[in-house]
């Protein structure tokens, strides 16, 4: 069961006249853009925030109501809505359980004054959601530096900001604990070529050796390996991952294999996403292109879609050994239960 239902997708979206100049879409877009450390979640709560800041909401019911409807405007924008999602849920949760607060004054928070400082305080603090997602990167770090050993081999792939954080602070020194000194093999997609480049160039910099392969020979050098670390774009309900196409395949391999494989995630990257199997995200992908002759396939007009451009897979619980988070070091029932209260 995927967390975006087709009926959820169908319910119109209604305007509000104080954001008619407002666009959810291009504001999300723009800060992505602008800050390539920001994360699809953090910036998703980053344009809600802007958004309620240009209107005039005076309610809890008003400013809820008007969460929702941008959470959907913006949803139904981009083809992969999942991580987007998990950043709209946990604003809303954070903001549900903000405003059950006392106010100042010791009544409630819908009382008119109260429900202004909330409001105010969440314009000011805007900013703290993405300065937090950074600090989460670098707890991560600390806590998954106890899992790289000197010697170790660590085959990786794509380019997650917390993986080559992780990575980077592992070959540095620290007060009271040296340097690591590992290898990285990793897994070079063509179409993603200029990311993970970016990666490896940083882990060489910093003295790390590391061997890049195409994604054909990650099976033959799978065992080279002591341990596979990745990122993802979203930690799904049931303690598995959504990560780069690609992912999914690492884990079976690491499996078979009998190789540790751990994933790397911010806690804001909790959902209540859960998917059944690789066709039930919620979206299509449009991978999968059948057709019997391609030169007259090529001649006609074409009905469907193009692929996604930047396909990812499910991995499921049972693959991942544990998952490296700001909240320390998560099994995928332990993962489980945290979003069960984190969102309900």
């Amino acid at each position: 069961m995927a967390v975006i239902s087709q009926n959820e997708r169908e319910l119109p979206i209604r305007d509000n006249p104080e954001l008619e100049s407002f666009d959810i879409v291009s504001t999300y877009h723009k800060l992505l853009a602008d800050d390539p450390e920001l994360t699809m979640p953090v910036a998703a709560i980053e344009a809600l925030i802007e958004a309620l800041s240009q209107s005039s909401a005076k309610t809890v019911f008003e400013t809820m109501d008007l969460i929702k409807t941008q959470s959907a405007k913006l949803r139904n924008a981009v083809r992969n809505p999942i991580a987007l999602t998990h950043g709209t849920d946990l604003f809303q949760q954070y903001l549900v359980m903000t405003l059950k607060q006392p106010g100042p004054d010791g009544k409630e928070t819908n009382s008119h004054e109260n429900f202004e400082v909330v409001r105010q305080h969440l314009m000011r603090n805007g900013r703290l959601f993405a300065q937090r997602a950074k600090q989460s990167r670098e707890q991560i770090a600390t806590i998954g530096r106890e899992y790289i050993r000197d010697n170790y081999t660590i085959l990786t792939h794509g380019g997650s900001r917390v993986v080559g954080t992780l990575l980077g602070r592992a070959a540095e020194s620290i007060p009271g604990d040296a340097r690591r000194r590992f290898k990285v093999i990793h897994v070079v997609n063509d179409d993603r070529r200029t990311e993970s480049l970016r990666v490896v160039t940083a882990l060489r910099a910093r003295g790390v050796q590391v061997a890049t392969i195409p994604e054909s020979a990650a099976a033959y050098s799978m065992g080279k390996a002591n341990m596979i670390l990745v990122g993802a774009e979203a930690v799904t309900a049931n303690g598995g991952v959504i990560s780069r196409m690609g992912t999914y395949q690492l884990a079976l391999l690491a499996k078979a294999r009998k190789k540790d494989f751990f994933v790397a995630a911010e806690q804001h990257k909790f959902g209540k996403t859960f998917p059944l199997d690789q066709f039930d995200l919620g979206f299509n992908q449009d991978i999968l292109d059948f057709h019997a002759n391609k030169e007259a396939q090529e001649g006609e007009e074409k009905q469907t879609k193009a692929p996604v451009a930047d396909p990812v897979d499910y991995t499921p619980p049972e693959l991942i050994t544990s998952l490296l988070s700001d909240n320390g070091v998560l099994t995928p029932s332990d993962v489980a239960k945290m979003v069960i209260d984190l969102m309900y």
